[in-house]
């Protein structure tokens, strides 16, 4: 009789045996299913920094410039980069007070950018993300693999479907059908980074709330089934003719910033950064940046194409003095309703020297009456602004 019992009993425990390695074998196919849509603790991180950098706890627009680092030619010149993309580094830490600076350019040239901010780690300021913009998918692989060894990179940016243009969430779907981009953002997170999917959007073209939670559903998707930290919303170009510029500058100027209708509940979930491609000068980055502001996104990703000459004459103490002045006043408190013109002292790097400067031109009354028109010697390029 004690030893059916014992045989029930071992039953029983070989009964409970079974069950229990059933679970853990279900309870570990659980985990490794969620661990292919897991992000590494890098990739964690890459994102917690991110999303403090992108996100203002006063709800304030964050600012984030994009630098352009040039390939000299010249061997002295080449030598020569490594010293000024550290300054540039500095001053875009220290004095234009950047949240955090989308870089294009080689990796080489961007890793004394990479040095210099890892190295303000633990101090005030601190160092400021680095988001690598990808110009050529093709070079993905050889790009994150020289990016594992550049330290304060955080994030790369992919412009979805080579910047074509999309005009709705269907046109978007269709694009997504036959694209590689959900691998690209799978080989990203692996290498401990944030994918932060550019979309480019046709000027013109508006986005309802309903528009614009289906998109980002749709880019949540197309990345594997992860939220990106952020979405950079880019309006196309508008390719007009030299007589119909002028006529349609002020329209140009209102259709500068993406439309979207952003709800609360999909803001929390991703940030929105708006890019800003305008000219500087005539208040038209105040002008963009407060649309921006208005429409509810988070930050503004603003375009080396503010920066005039850029392209011709990319001195990066002249970027780096731009910005410093440029960004001192647009999160500048002061009233914006004031018209100036004034020579740009870019080697001061100081927004408060800038500011007195203007203000002193001002009240000299050597310009006379803002309603005279523009005056046709100033000089954009050569550093002449009428305000940002």
């Amino acid at each position: 009789h004690s030893s059916s019992n014992a045989t029930s009993n071992t039953m029983v425990v070989s009964s409970h045996s079974g069950v229990a390695a059933i679970s853990l074998a279900l309870l570990l196919l659980q985990n490794v299913n969620a661990l292919s849509i897991t992000e590494s603790s890098r990739a964690q991180t890459a994102r917690s920094r991110l999303s403090e950098a992108f996100r203002s706890p006063s709800k304030k627009l964050t600012l984030h410039p994009e630098i352009v680092l040039p390939e000299p030619s010249d061997p002295t010149a080449l030598l020569l980069r490594a010293s000024e993309v550290t300054k540039l580094s500095q001053i875009l830490r220290t004095r234009a007070k950047a949240s955090a600076v989308f870089v294009e350019g080689t990796v080489d040239a961007l890793a004394p950018m990479g040095k210099e901010q890892e190295d303000a780690r633990g101090n005030f300021p601190g160092p400021v993300p680095i988001v690598y913009s990808l110009t050529d998918s093709a070079n993905l692989s050889s790009s994150l693999e020289e990016l594992q060894t550049v330290d304060g990179v955080e994030g790369v940016m992919l412009s979805f479907f080579g910047g074509k243009e999309i005009d709705s969430v269907d046109a978007y779907l269709e694009e997504a059908k036959d694209s590689a981009i959900t691998d690209m953002c799978s080989a990203i997170w692996d290498a401990g980074l944030q994918p932060i999917p550019e979309l480019v959007l046709s000027p013109g073209s508006e986005w309802s709330e309903e528009d614009v939670e289906r998109l980002v559903d749709a880019v949540k998707d197309t990345c594997g089934g992860l939220d990106p930290v952020s979405i950079v919303f880019t309006n196309g170009e508008t390719a007009d003719s030299e007589e119909e510029e002028e006529s349609n500058e002020e329209e140009e100027e209102e259709d500068s910033t993406p439309a979207l209708s952003i709800p609360a509940s999909v803001s929390k979930r991703t940030a929105f950064i708006g890019s800003i491609r305008t000219n500087a000068g005539g208040g038209r980055m105040n002008l963009a940046t407060s649309q921006l502001s208005t429409d509810k996104f988070n930050g503004a990703f603003l375009r080396a194409d503010c920066v005039p000459g850029y392209r011709l004459n990319p001195d990066l103490n002249v970027v780096g003095g731009f910005w410093s002045a440029a960004m001192g006043e647009l999160k500048s408190l002061k009233s914006k309703n004031f018209s100036f013109r004034s020579k740009v002292k870019l080697e001061k790097d100081v927004p408060m020297e800038w500011y007195n400067y203007q203000k002193d031109i001002m009240e000299s009354g050597s310009l006379g009456k803002p309603s005279g028109g523009p005056d046709p010697t100033l000089n954009s390029e050569g550093g002449d602004y009428k305000g940002f």
